[in-house]
């Protein structure tokens, strides 16, 4: 995986301690800074190193009190550089953790939130990251468009502090489940094809909340929200599939839950060029899947005769042959060879 090298600015801060009013001032040459490395991915609408510019931080020393020090700062990316302002720096001897949070949304327009764990632990060992992740996907908030990203840090500081600390490393997860549907034509002929329009998944989740914690954290998901698929994302763009051919549709990002979704579309039978019939289906069951956080779901289906409308099967037009006329005798005419031409 690629990683994007941060440099944050050196500053001087004052920063009041925690015990008492005595200021001090944290060394020049050692602020907190931040890199940040995120999964491959494969469509546009994904939160990768090319569109995620800022990440959400949120870290703490495990000293009695833990203090925090990042309470959602915004950590943004400007020509290649991530910087933050007002700048943290680094305490000798201390333990730090941090949980961070991103998605290719532009910061103050995404739609998750973040609450701080009551206990807060004070051990690096297995820190998976903490807090309450909460996230809104209904059609008016996140729409399934959202990517959502979640990552964990932890960073021990010496009892001296002679050299600036290595930066603190983000390796993102994805936290949602991404689904997106096929359309084979089965229709069995040259002369039709198939055009799929209208796609909707009717019953994903609409709101959820993640607890930090562990390696693999779950969803508690609540609520009911439909989701229309944008037809511009559509593979072949015109959506039409001919003989064989398949349709793909966009992607949509769904809170994880186990669940047998449904799925709505539209399918216009185009024979020969010219649709001649536009069929509705509405909330087709799909099989029940558990789904898992930061797994990619391809549910494909096989349009042909048998199912293309929903109310009936298609019948063939048959032929069968009843009769062949038997040859009508004309009267037989006498040809004289003796006549001149």
């Amino acid at each position: 995986m690629k990683k994007i090298h941060l440099i944050a600015a050196s500053a001087a801060i004052i920063m009041a301690s925690c015990s008492n009013d005595e200021l001090v001032k944290a060394p020049e040459a050692a602020p907190i800074g931040f890199d940040s490395y995120i999964g491959k991915v494969t469509r546009a609408d994904d939160a990768t190193l090319a569109n995620v510019n800022a990440i959400s931080v949120y870290g703490y020393i495990g000293d009695a009190g833990t203090p925090k020090i990042f309470d959602g700062t915004i950590v943004s990316k400007t020509s290649g550089d991530w910087t933050y302002t007002p700048l943290q720096y680094w305490t000798a001897g201390k333990n730090y953790f941090f949980t961070a949070l991103a998605s290719q949304v532009s910061a103050g327009n995404s739609h998750y939130g973040y609450t701080w764990a009551t206990d807060l632990t004070t051990e690096t060992a297995g820190f998976n990251g903490n807090g309450t992740v909460s996230f809104e996907n209904t059609q008016d908030k996140a729409s399934g468009n959202e990517d959502l990203l979640y990552a964990s840090a932890t960073a021990t500081t010496p009892a001296e502090i002679t050299t600036a600390p290595s930066r603190v490393q983000f390796a993102f997860r994805h936290a949602l489940s991404r689904v997106k549907f096929s359309f084979k034509n089965g229709m069995g002929s040259d002369s039709y094809s198939i055009k799929i329009h209208d796609v909707k998944i009717n019953n994903t989740a609409a709101t959820g909340t993640l607890a930090l914690g562990t390696a693999n954290p779950v969803w508690e998901a609540s609520g009911s929200a439909v989701l229309t698929l944008r037809p511009n994302y559509f593979i072949p763009a015109n959506a039409i599939a001919g003989n064989t051919g398949v349709v793909a549709s966009g992607t949509k990002f769904i809170i994880p839950e186990t669940k047998a979704l449904s799925v709505s579309f539209e399918v216009d039978l185009i024979v020969n060029g010219t649709t001649i019939e536009t069929y509705s289906h509405s909330e087709r069951i799909l099989p029940q899947v558990e789904f898992k956080n930061g797994y990619s779901y391809n549910f494909v289906a096989e349009i042909n005769a048998q199912n293309i409308d929903p109310s009936q099967e298609l019948y063939p037009i048959l032929f069968s042959v009843q009769s062949i006329d038997e040859w009508t005798d004309a009267p037989v005419t006498d040809v004289n060879l003796n006549t001149e031409p």
